[in-house]
Order: structure tokens, then sequence, then C-alpha cells
């Protein structure tokens, strides 16, 4: 009985592009909002703003195997949030999820082990509703969107005897709800925790398919 594992990982150069592109975002959204804010005493003054940010946090997914460790992942979320009269939101945004991926099976005579990565990237757009106390600013949202998924995959061919490694690509509808609270730290930049559930319904239930789940996240915005 002959043993073959894999370890694929996301390539060097598409997790540098992504970076490079969030990175860039919030640079932008940063001077722009120390331009805004030489221009203007207060943006959240005015009857309609915008706010431009990032987060980072854990991600963990839903359904998962029993009998396995419990996996967990990571999420980054970039956003663009229009403001009305400070209380009402309407908020782009663009996220990728990754999530660590692991399995063995038999297939044949042959032994297949995969320790892999998942990965879904999704933009939505989310309405919400945030009220001030203070600095405080709790709020909540709930959106749709579009998720791009890439899951590793196996196949068997029984006349070459041998396993097909691949990756399956999908576009999903993706929903999520979520709520926080933003701290106020000056005119120019605010902090804030985030909690988010997501759901892509109509994705395959499988073992290497766990992209819905619970993000929390913290980051920072600004307005511009």
């Amino acid at each position: 009985m002959r043993l073959i594992k894999i370890k694929k990982q996301h390539s060097i150069a598409r997790h540098k592009i992504k970076k490079s592109f969030f990175v860039t975002l919030m640079s932008i959204g940063a001077l722009a909002s120390t331009a805004c804010a030489q221009s203007v005493d207060d943006p959240a003054a005015r009857k309609l703003y915008l706010d431009f940010g990032g987060s980072v946090g854990l991600f963990i997914p839903y359904n998962q195997v029993k009998g396995q460790n419990t996996l967990t992942g990571s999420n980054a979320m970039t956003a663009l949030q229009l403001n009305y009269h400070q209380n009402y939101f309407v908020k782009l945004q663009f996220g990728q999820t990754t999530v660590n991926f692991k399995s063995q099976s038999n297939l044949g005579a042959i032994n297949s082990s995969i320790n892999a990565q998942a990965n879904s990237s999704n933009l939505g757009l989310g309405f919400g509703y945030q009220h001030s106390f203070g600095r405080w600013q709790p709020f909540v949202l709930a959106g749709v969107g579009t998720s791009f998924i890439d899951v590793p995959t196996t196949s068997f061919d029984v006349k070459t005897n041998a396993v097909n490694y691949s990756t399956f690509s999908g576009t999903y509808l993706y929903i999520n709800a979520g709520a926080g609270i933003n701290y106020k730290i000056s005119k120019s930049f605010i902090l804030f925790l985030e909690a988010q559930g997501s759901t892509i319904p109509e994705l395959p239930n499988k073992s290497s398919t766990h992209l819905s789940g619970i993000s929390t996240m913290a980051g920072i915005k600004a307005p511009l």
C-alpha cells in the first residue's frame, strides 16, 4: 500500500498581491482622512460622510468534522462606509477568509493525506445602525454579497491508479450579520471591535469547505 502526502499553501505571489492591496487601500484612506481633517473640523458633524478602514481577526467555522481537532482560520477585511446623520450607514466591504484544512482518506490502495488551506474572497454590501454615547458607538449590521472560493480537492483515477490533486473554485451567495463597537480616539481616527457571523448557503458541505463561521476582528478606520 502506497502512502502519498501533499501539503498545499497559498502561493507566495498571491499573498503578496492581497497584502499589497490591503496596505495600499489603508494608506490611501489615511492620507485622505488627514487631508479632510485639515479642512473640516469634525467630519461626523456633516449629514453625509465616509469612513474608510480595515480589520483583522480570528475565524472559527461552523459544522466542523466530529473527532477532529477544531479548525481555525483568519479573516482580513477592508471597508468603505457611508454614514447618514451618524446613525444609519451602508458599508461596502471586501474580505479574505482563510481556513486550515486537513484530510486523510483511502483511495483504492493509496492513502491520501492533505494539509492545506481553503479560501474565500467576499465582496458584500451591508446596512446598519449605530448610536453614539460619548466616545463609544455600538453598532449592528447585516448584508449580502458574493463569495469567490478556492478549496483543495482530490480524485482517484482507477485506470492509472493515481490520485489527482486540484483546486475547486466557484462563486456563491454570501450572507453576513454582526455587531460591534467603535471608540473615537479623535476626529480623525476610530478604533473598533466587531463580531460577524457569515454563511455561504449553497456551498457543498464537505470537510474542505468550512468557509461559513464566526469572525472576531479588531481594526481602525478614519472619517474622510
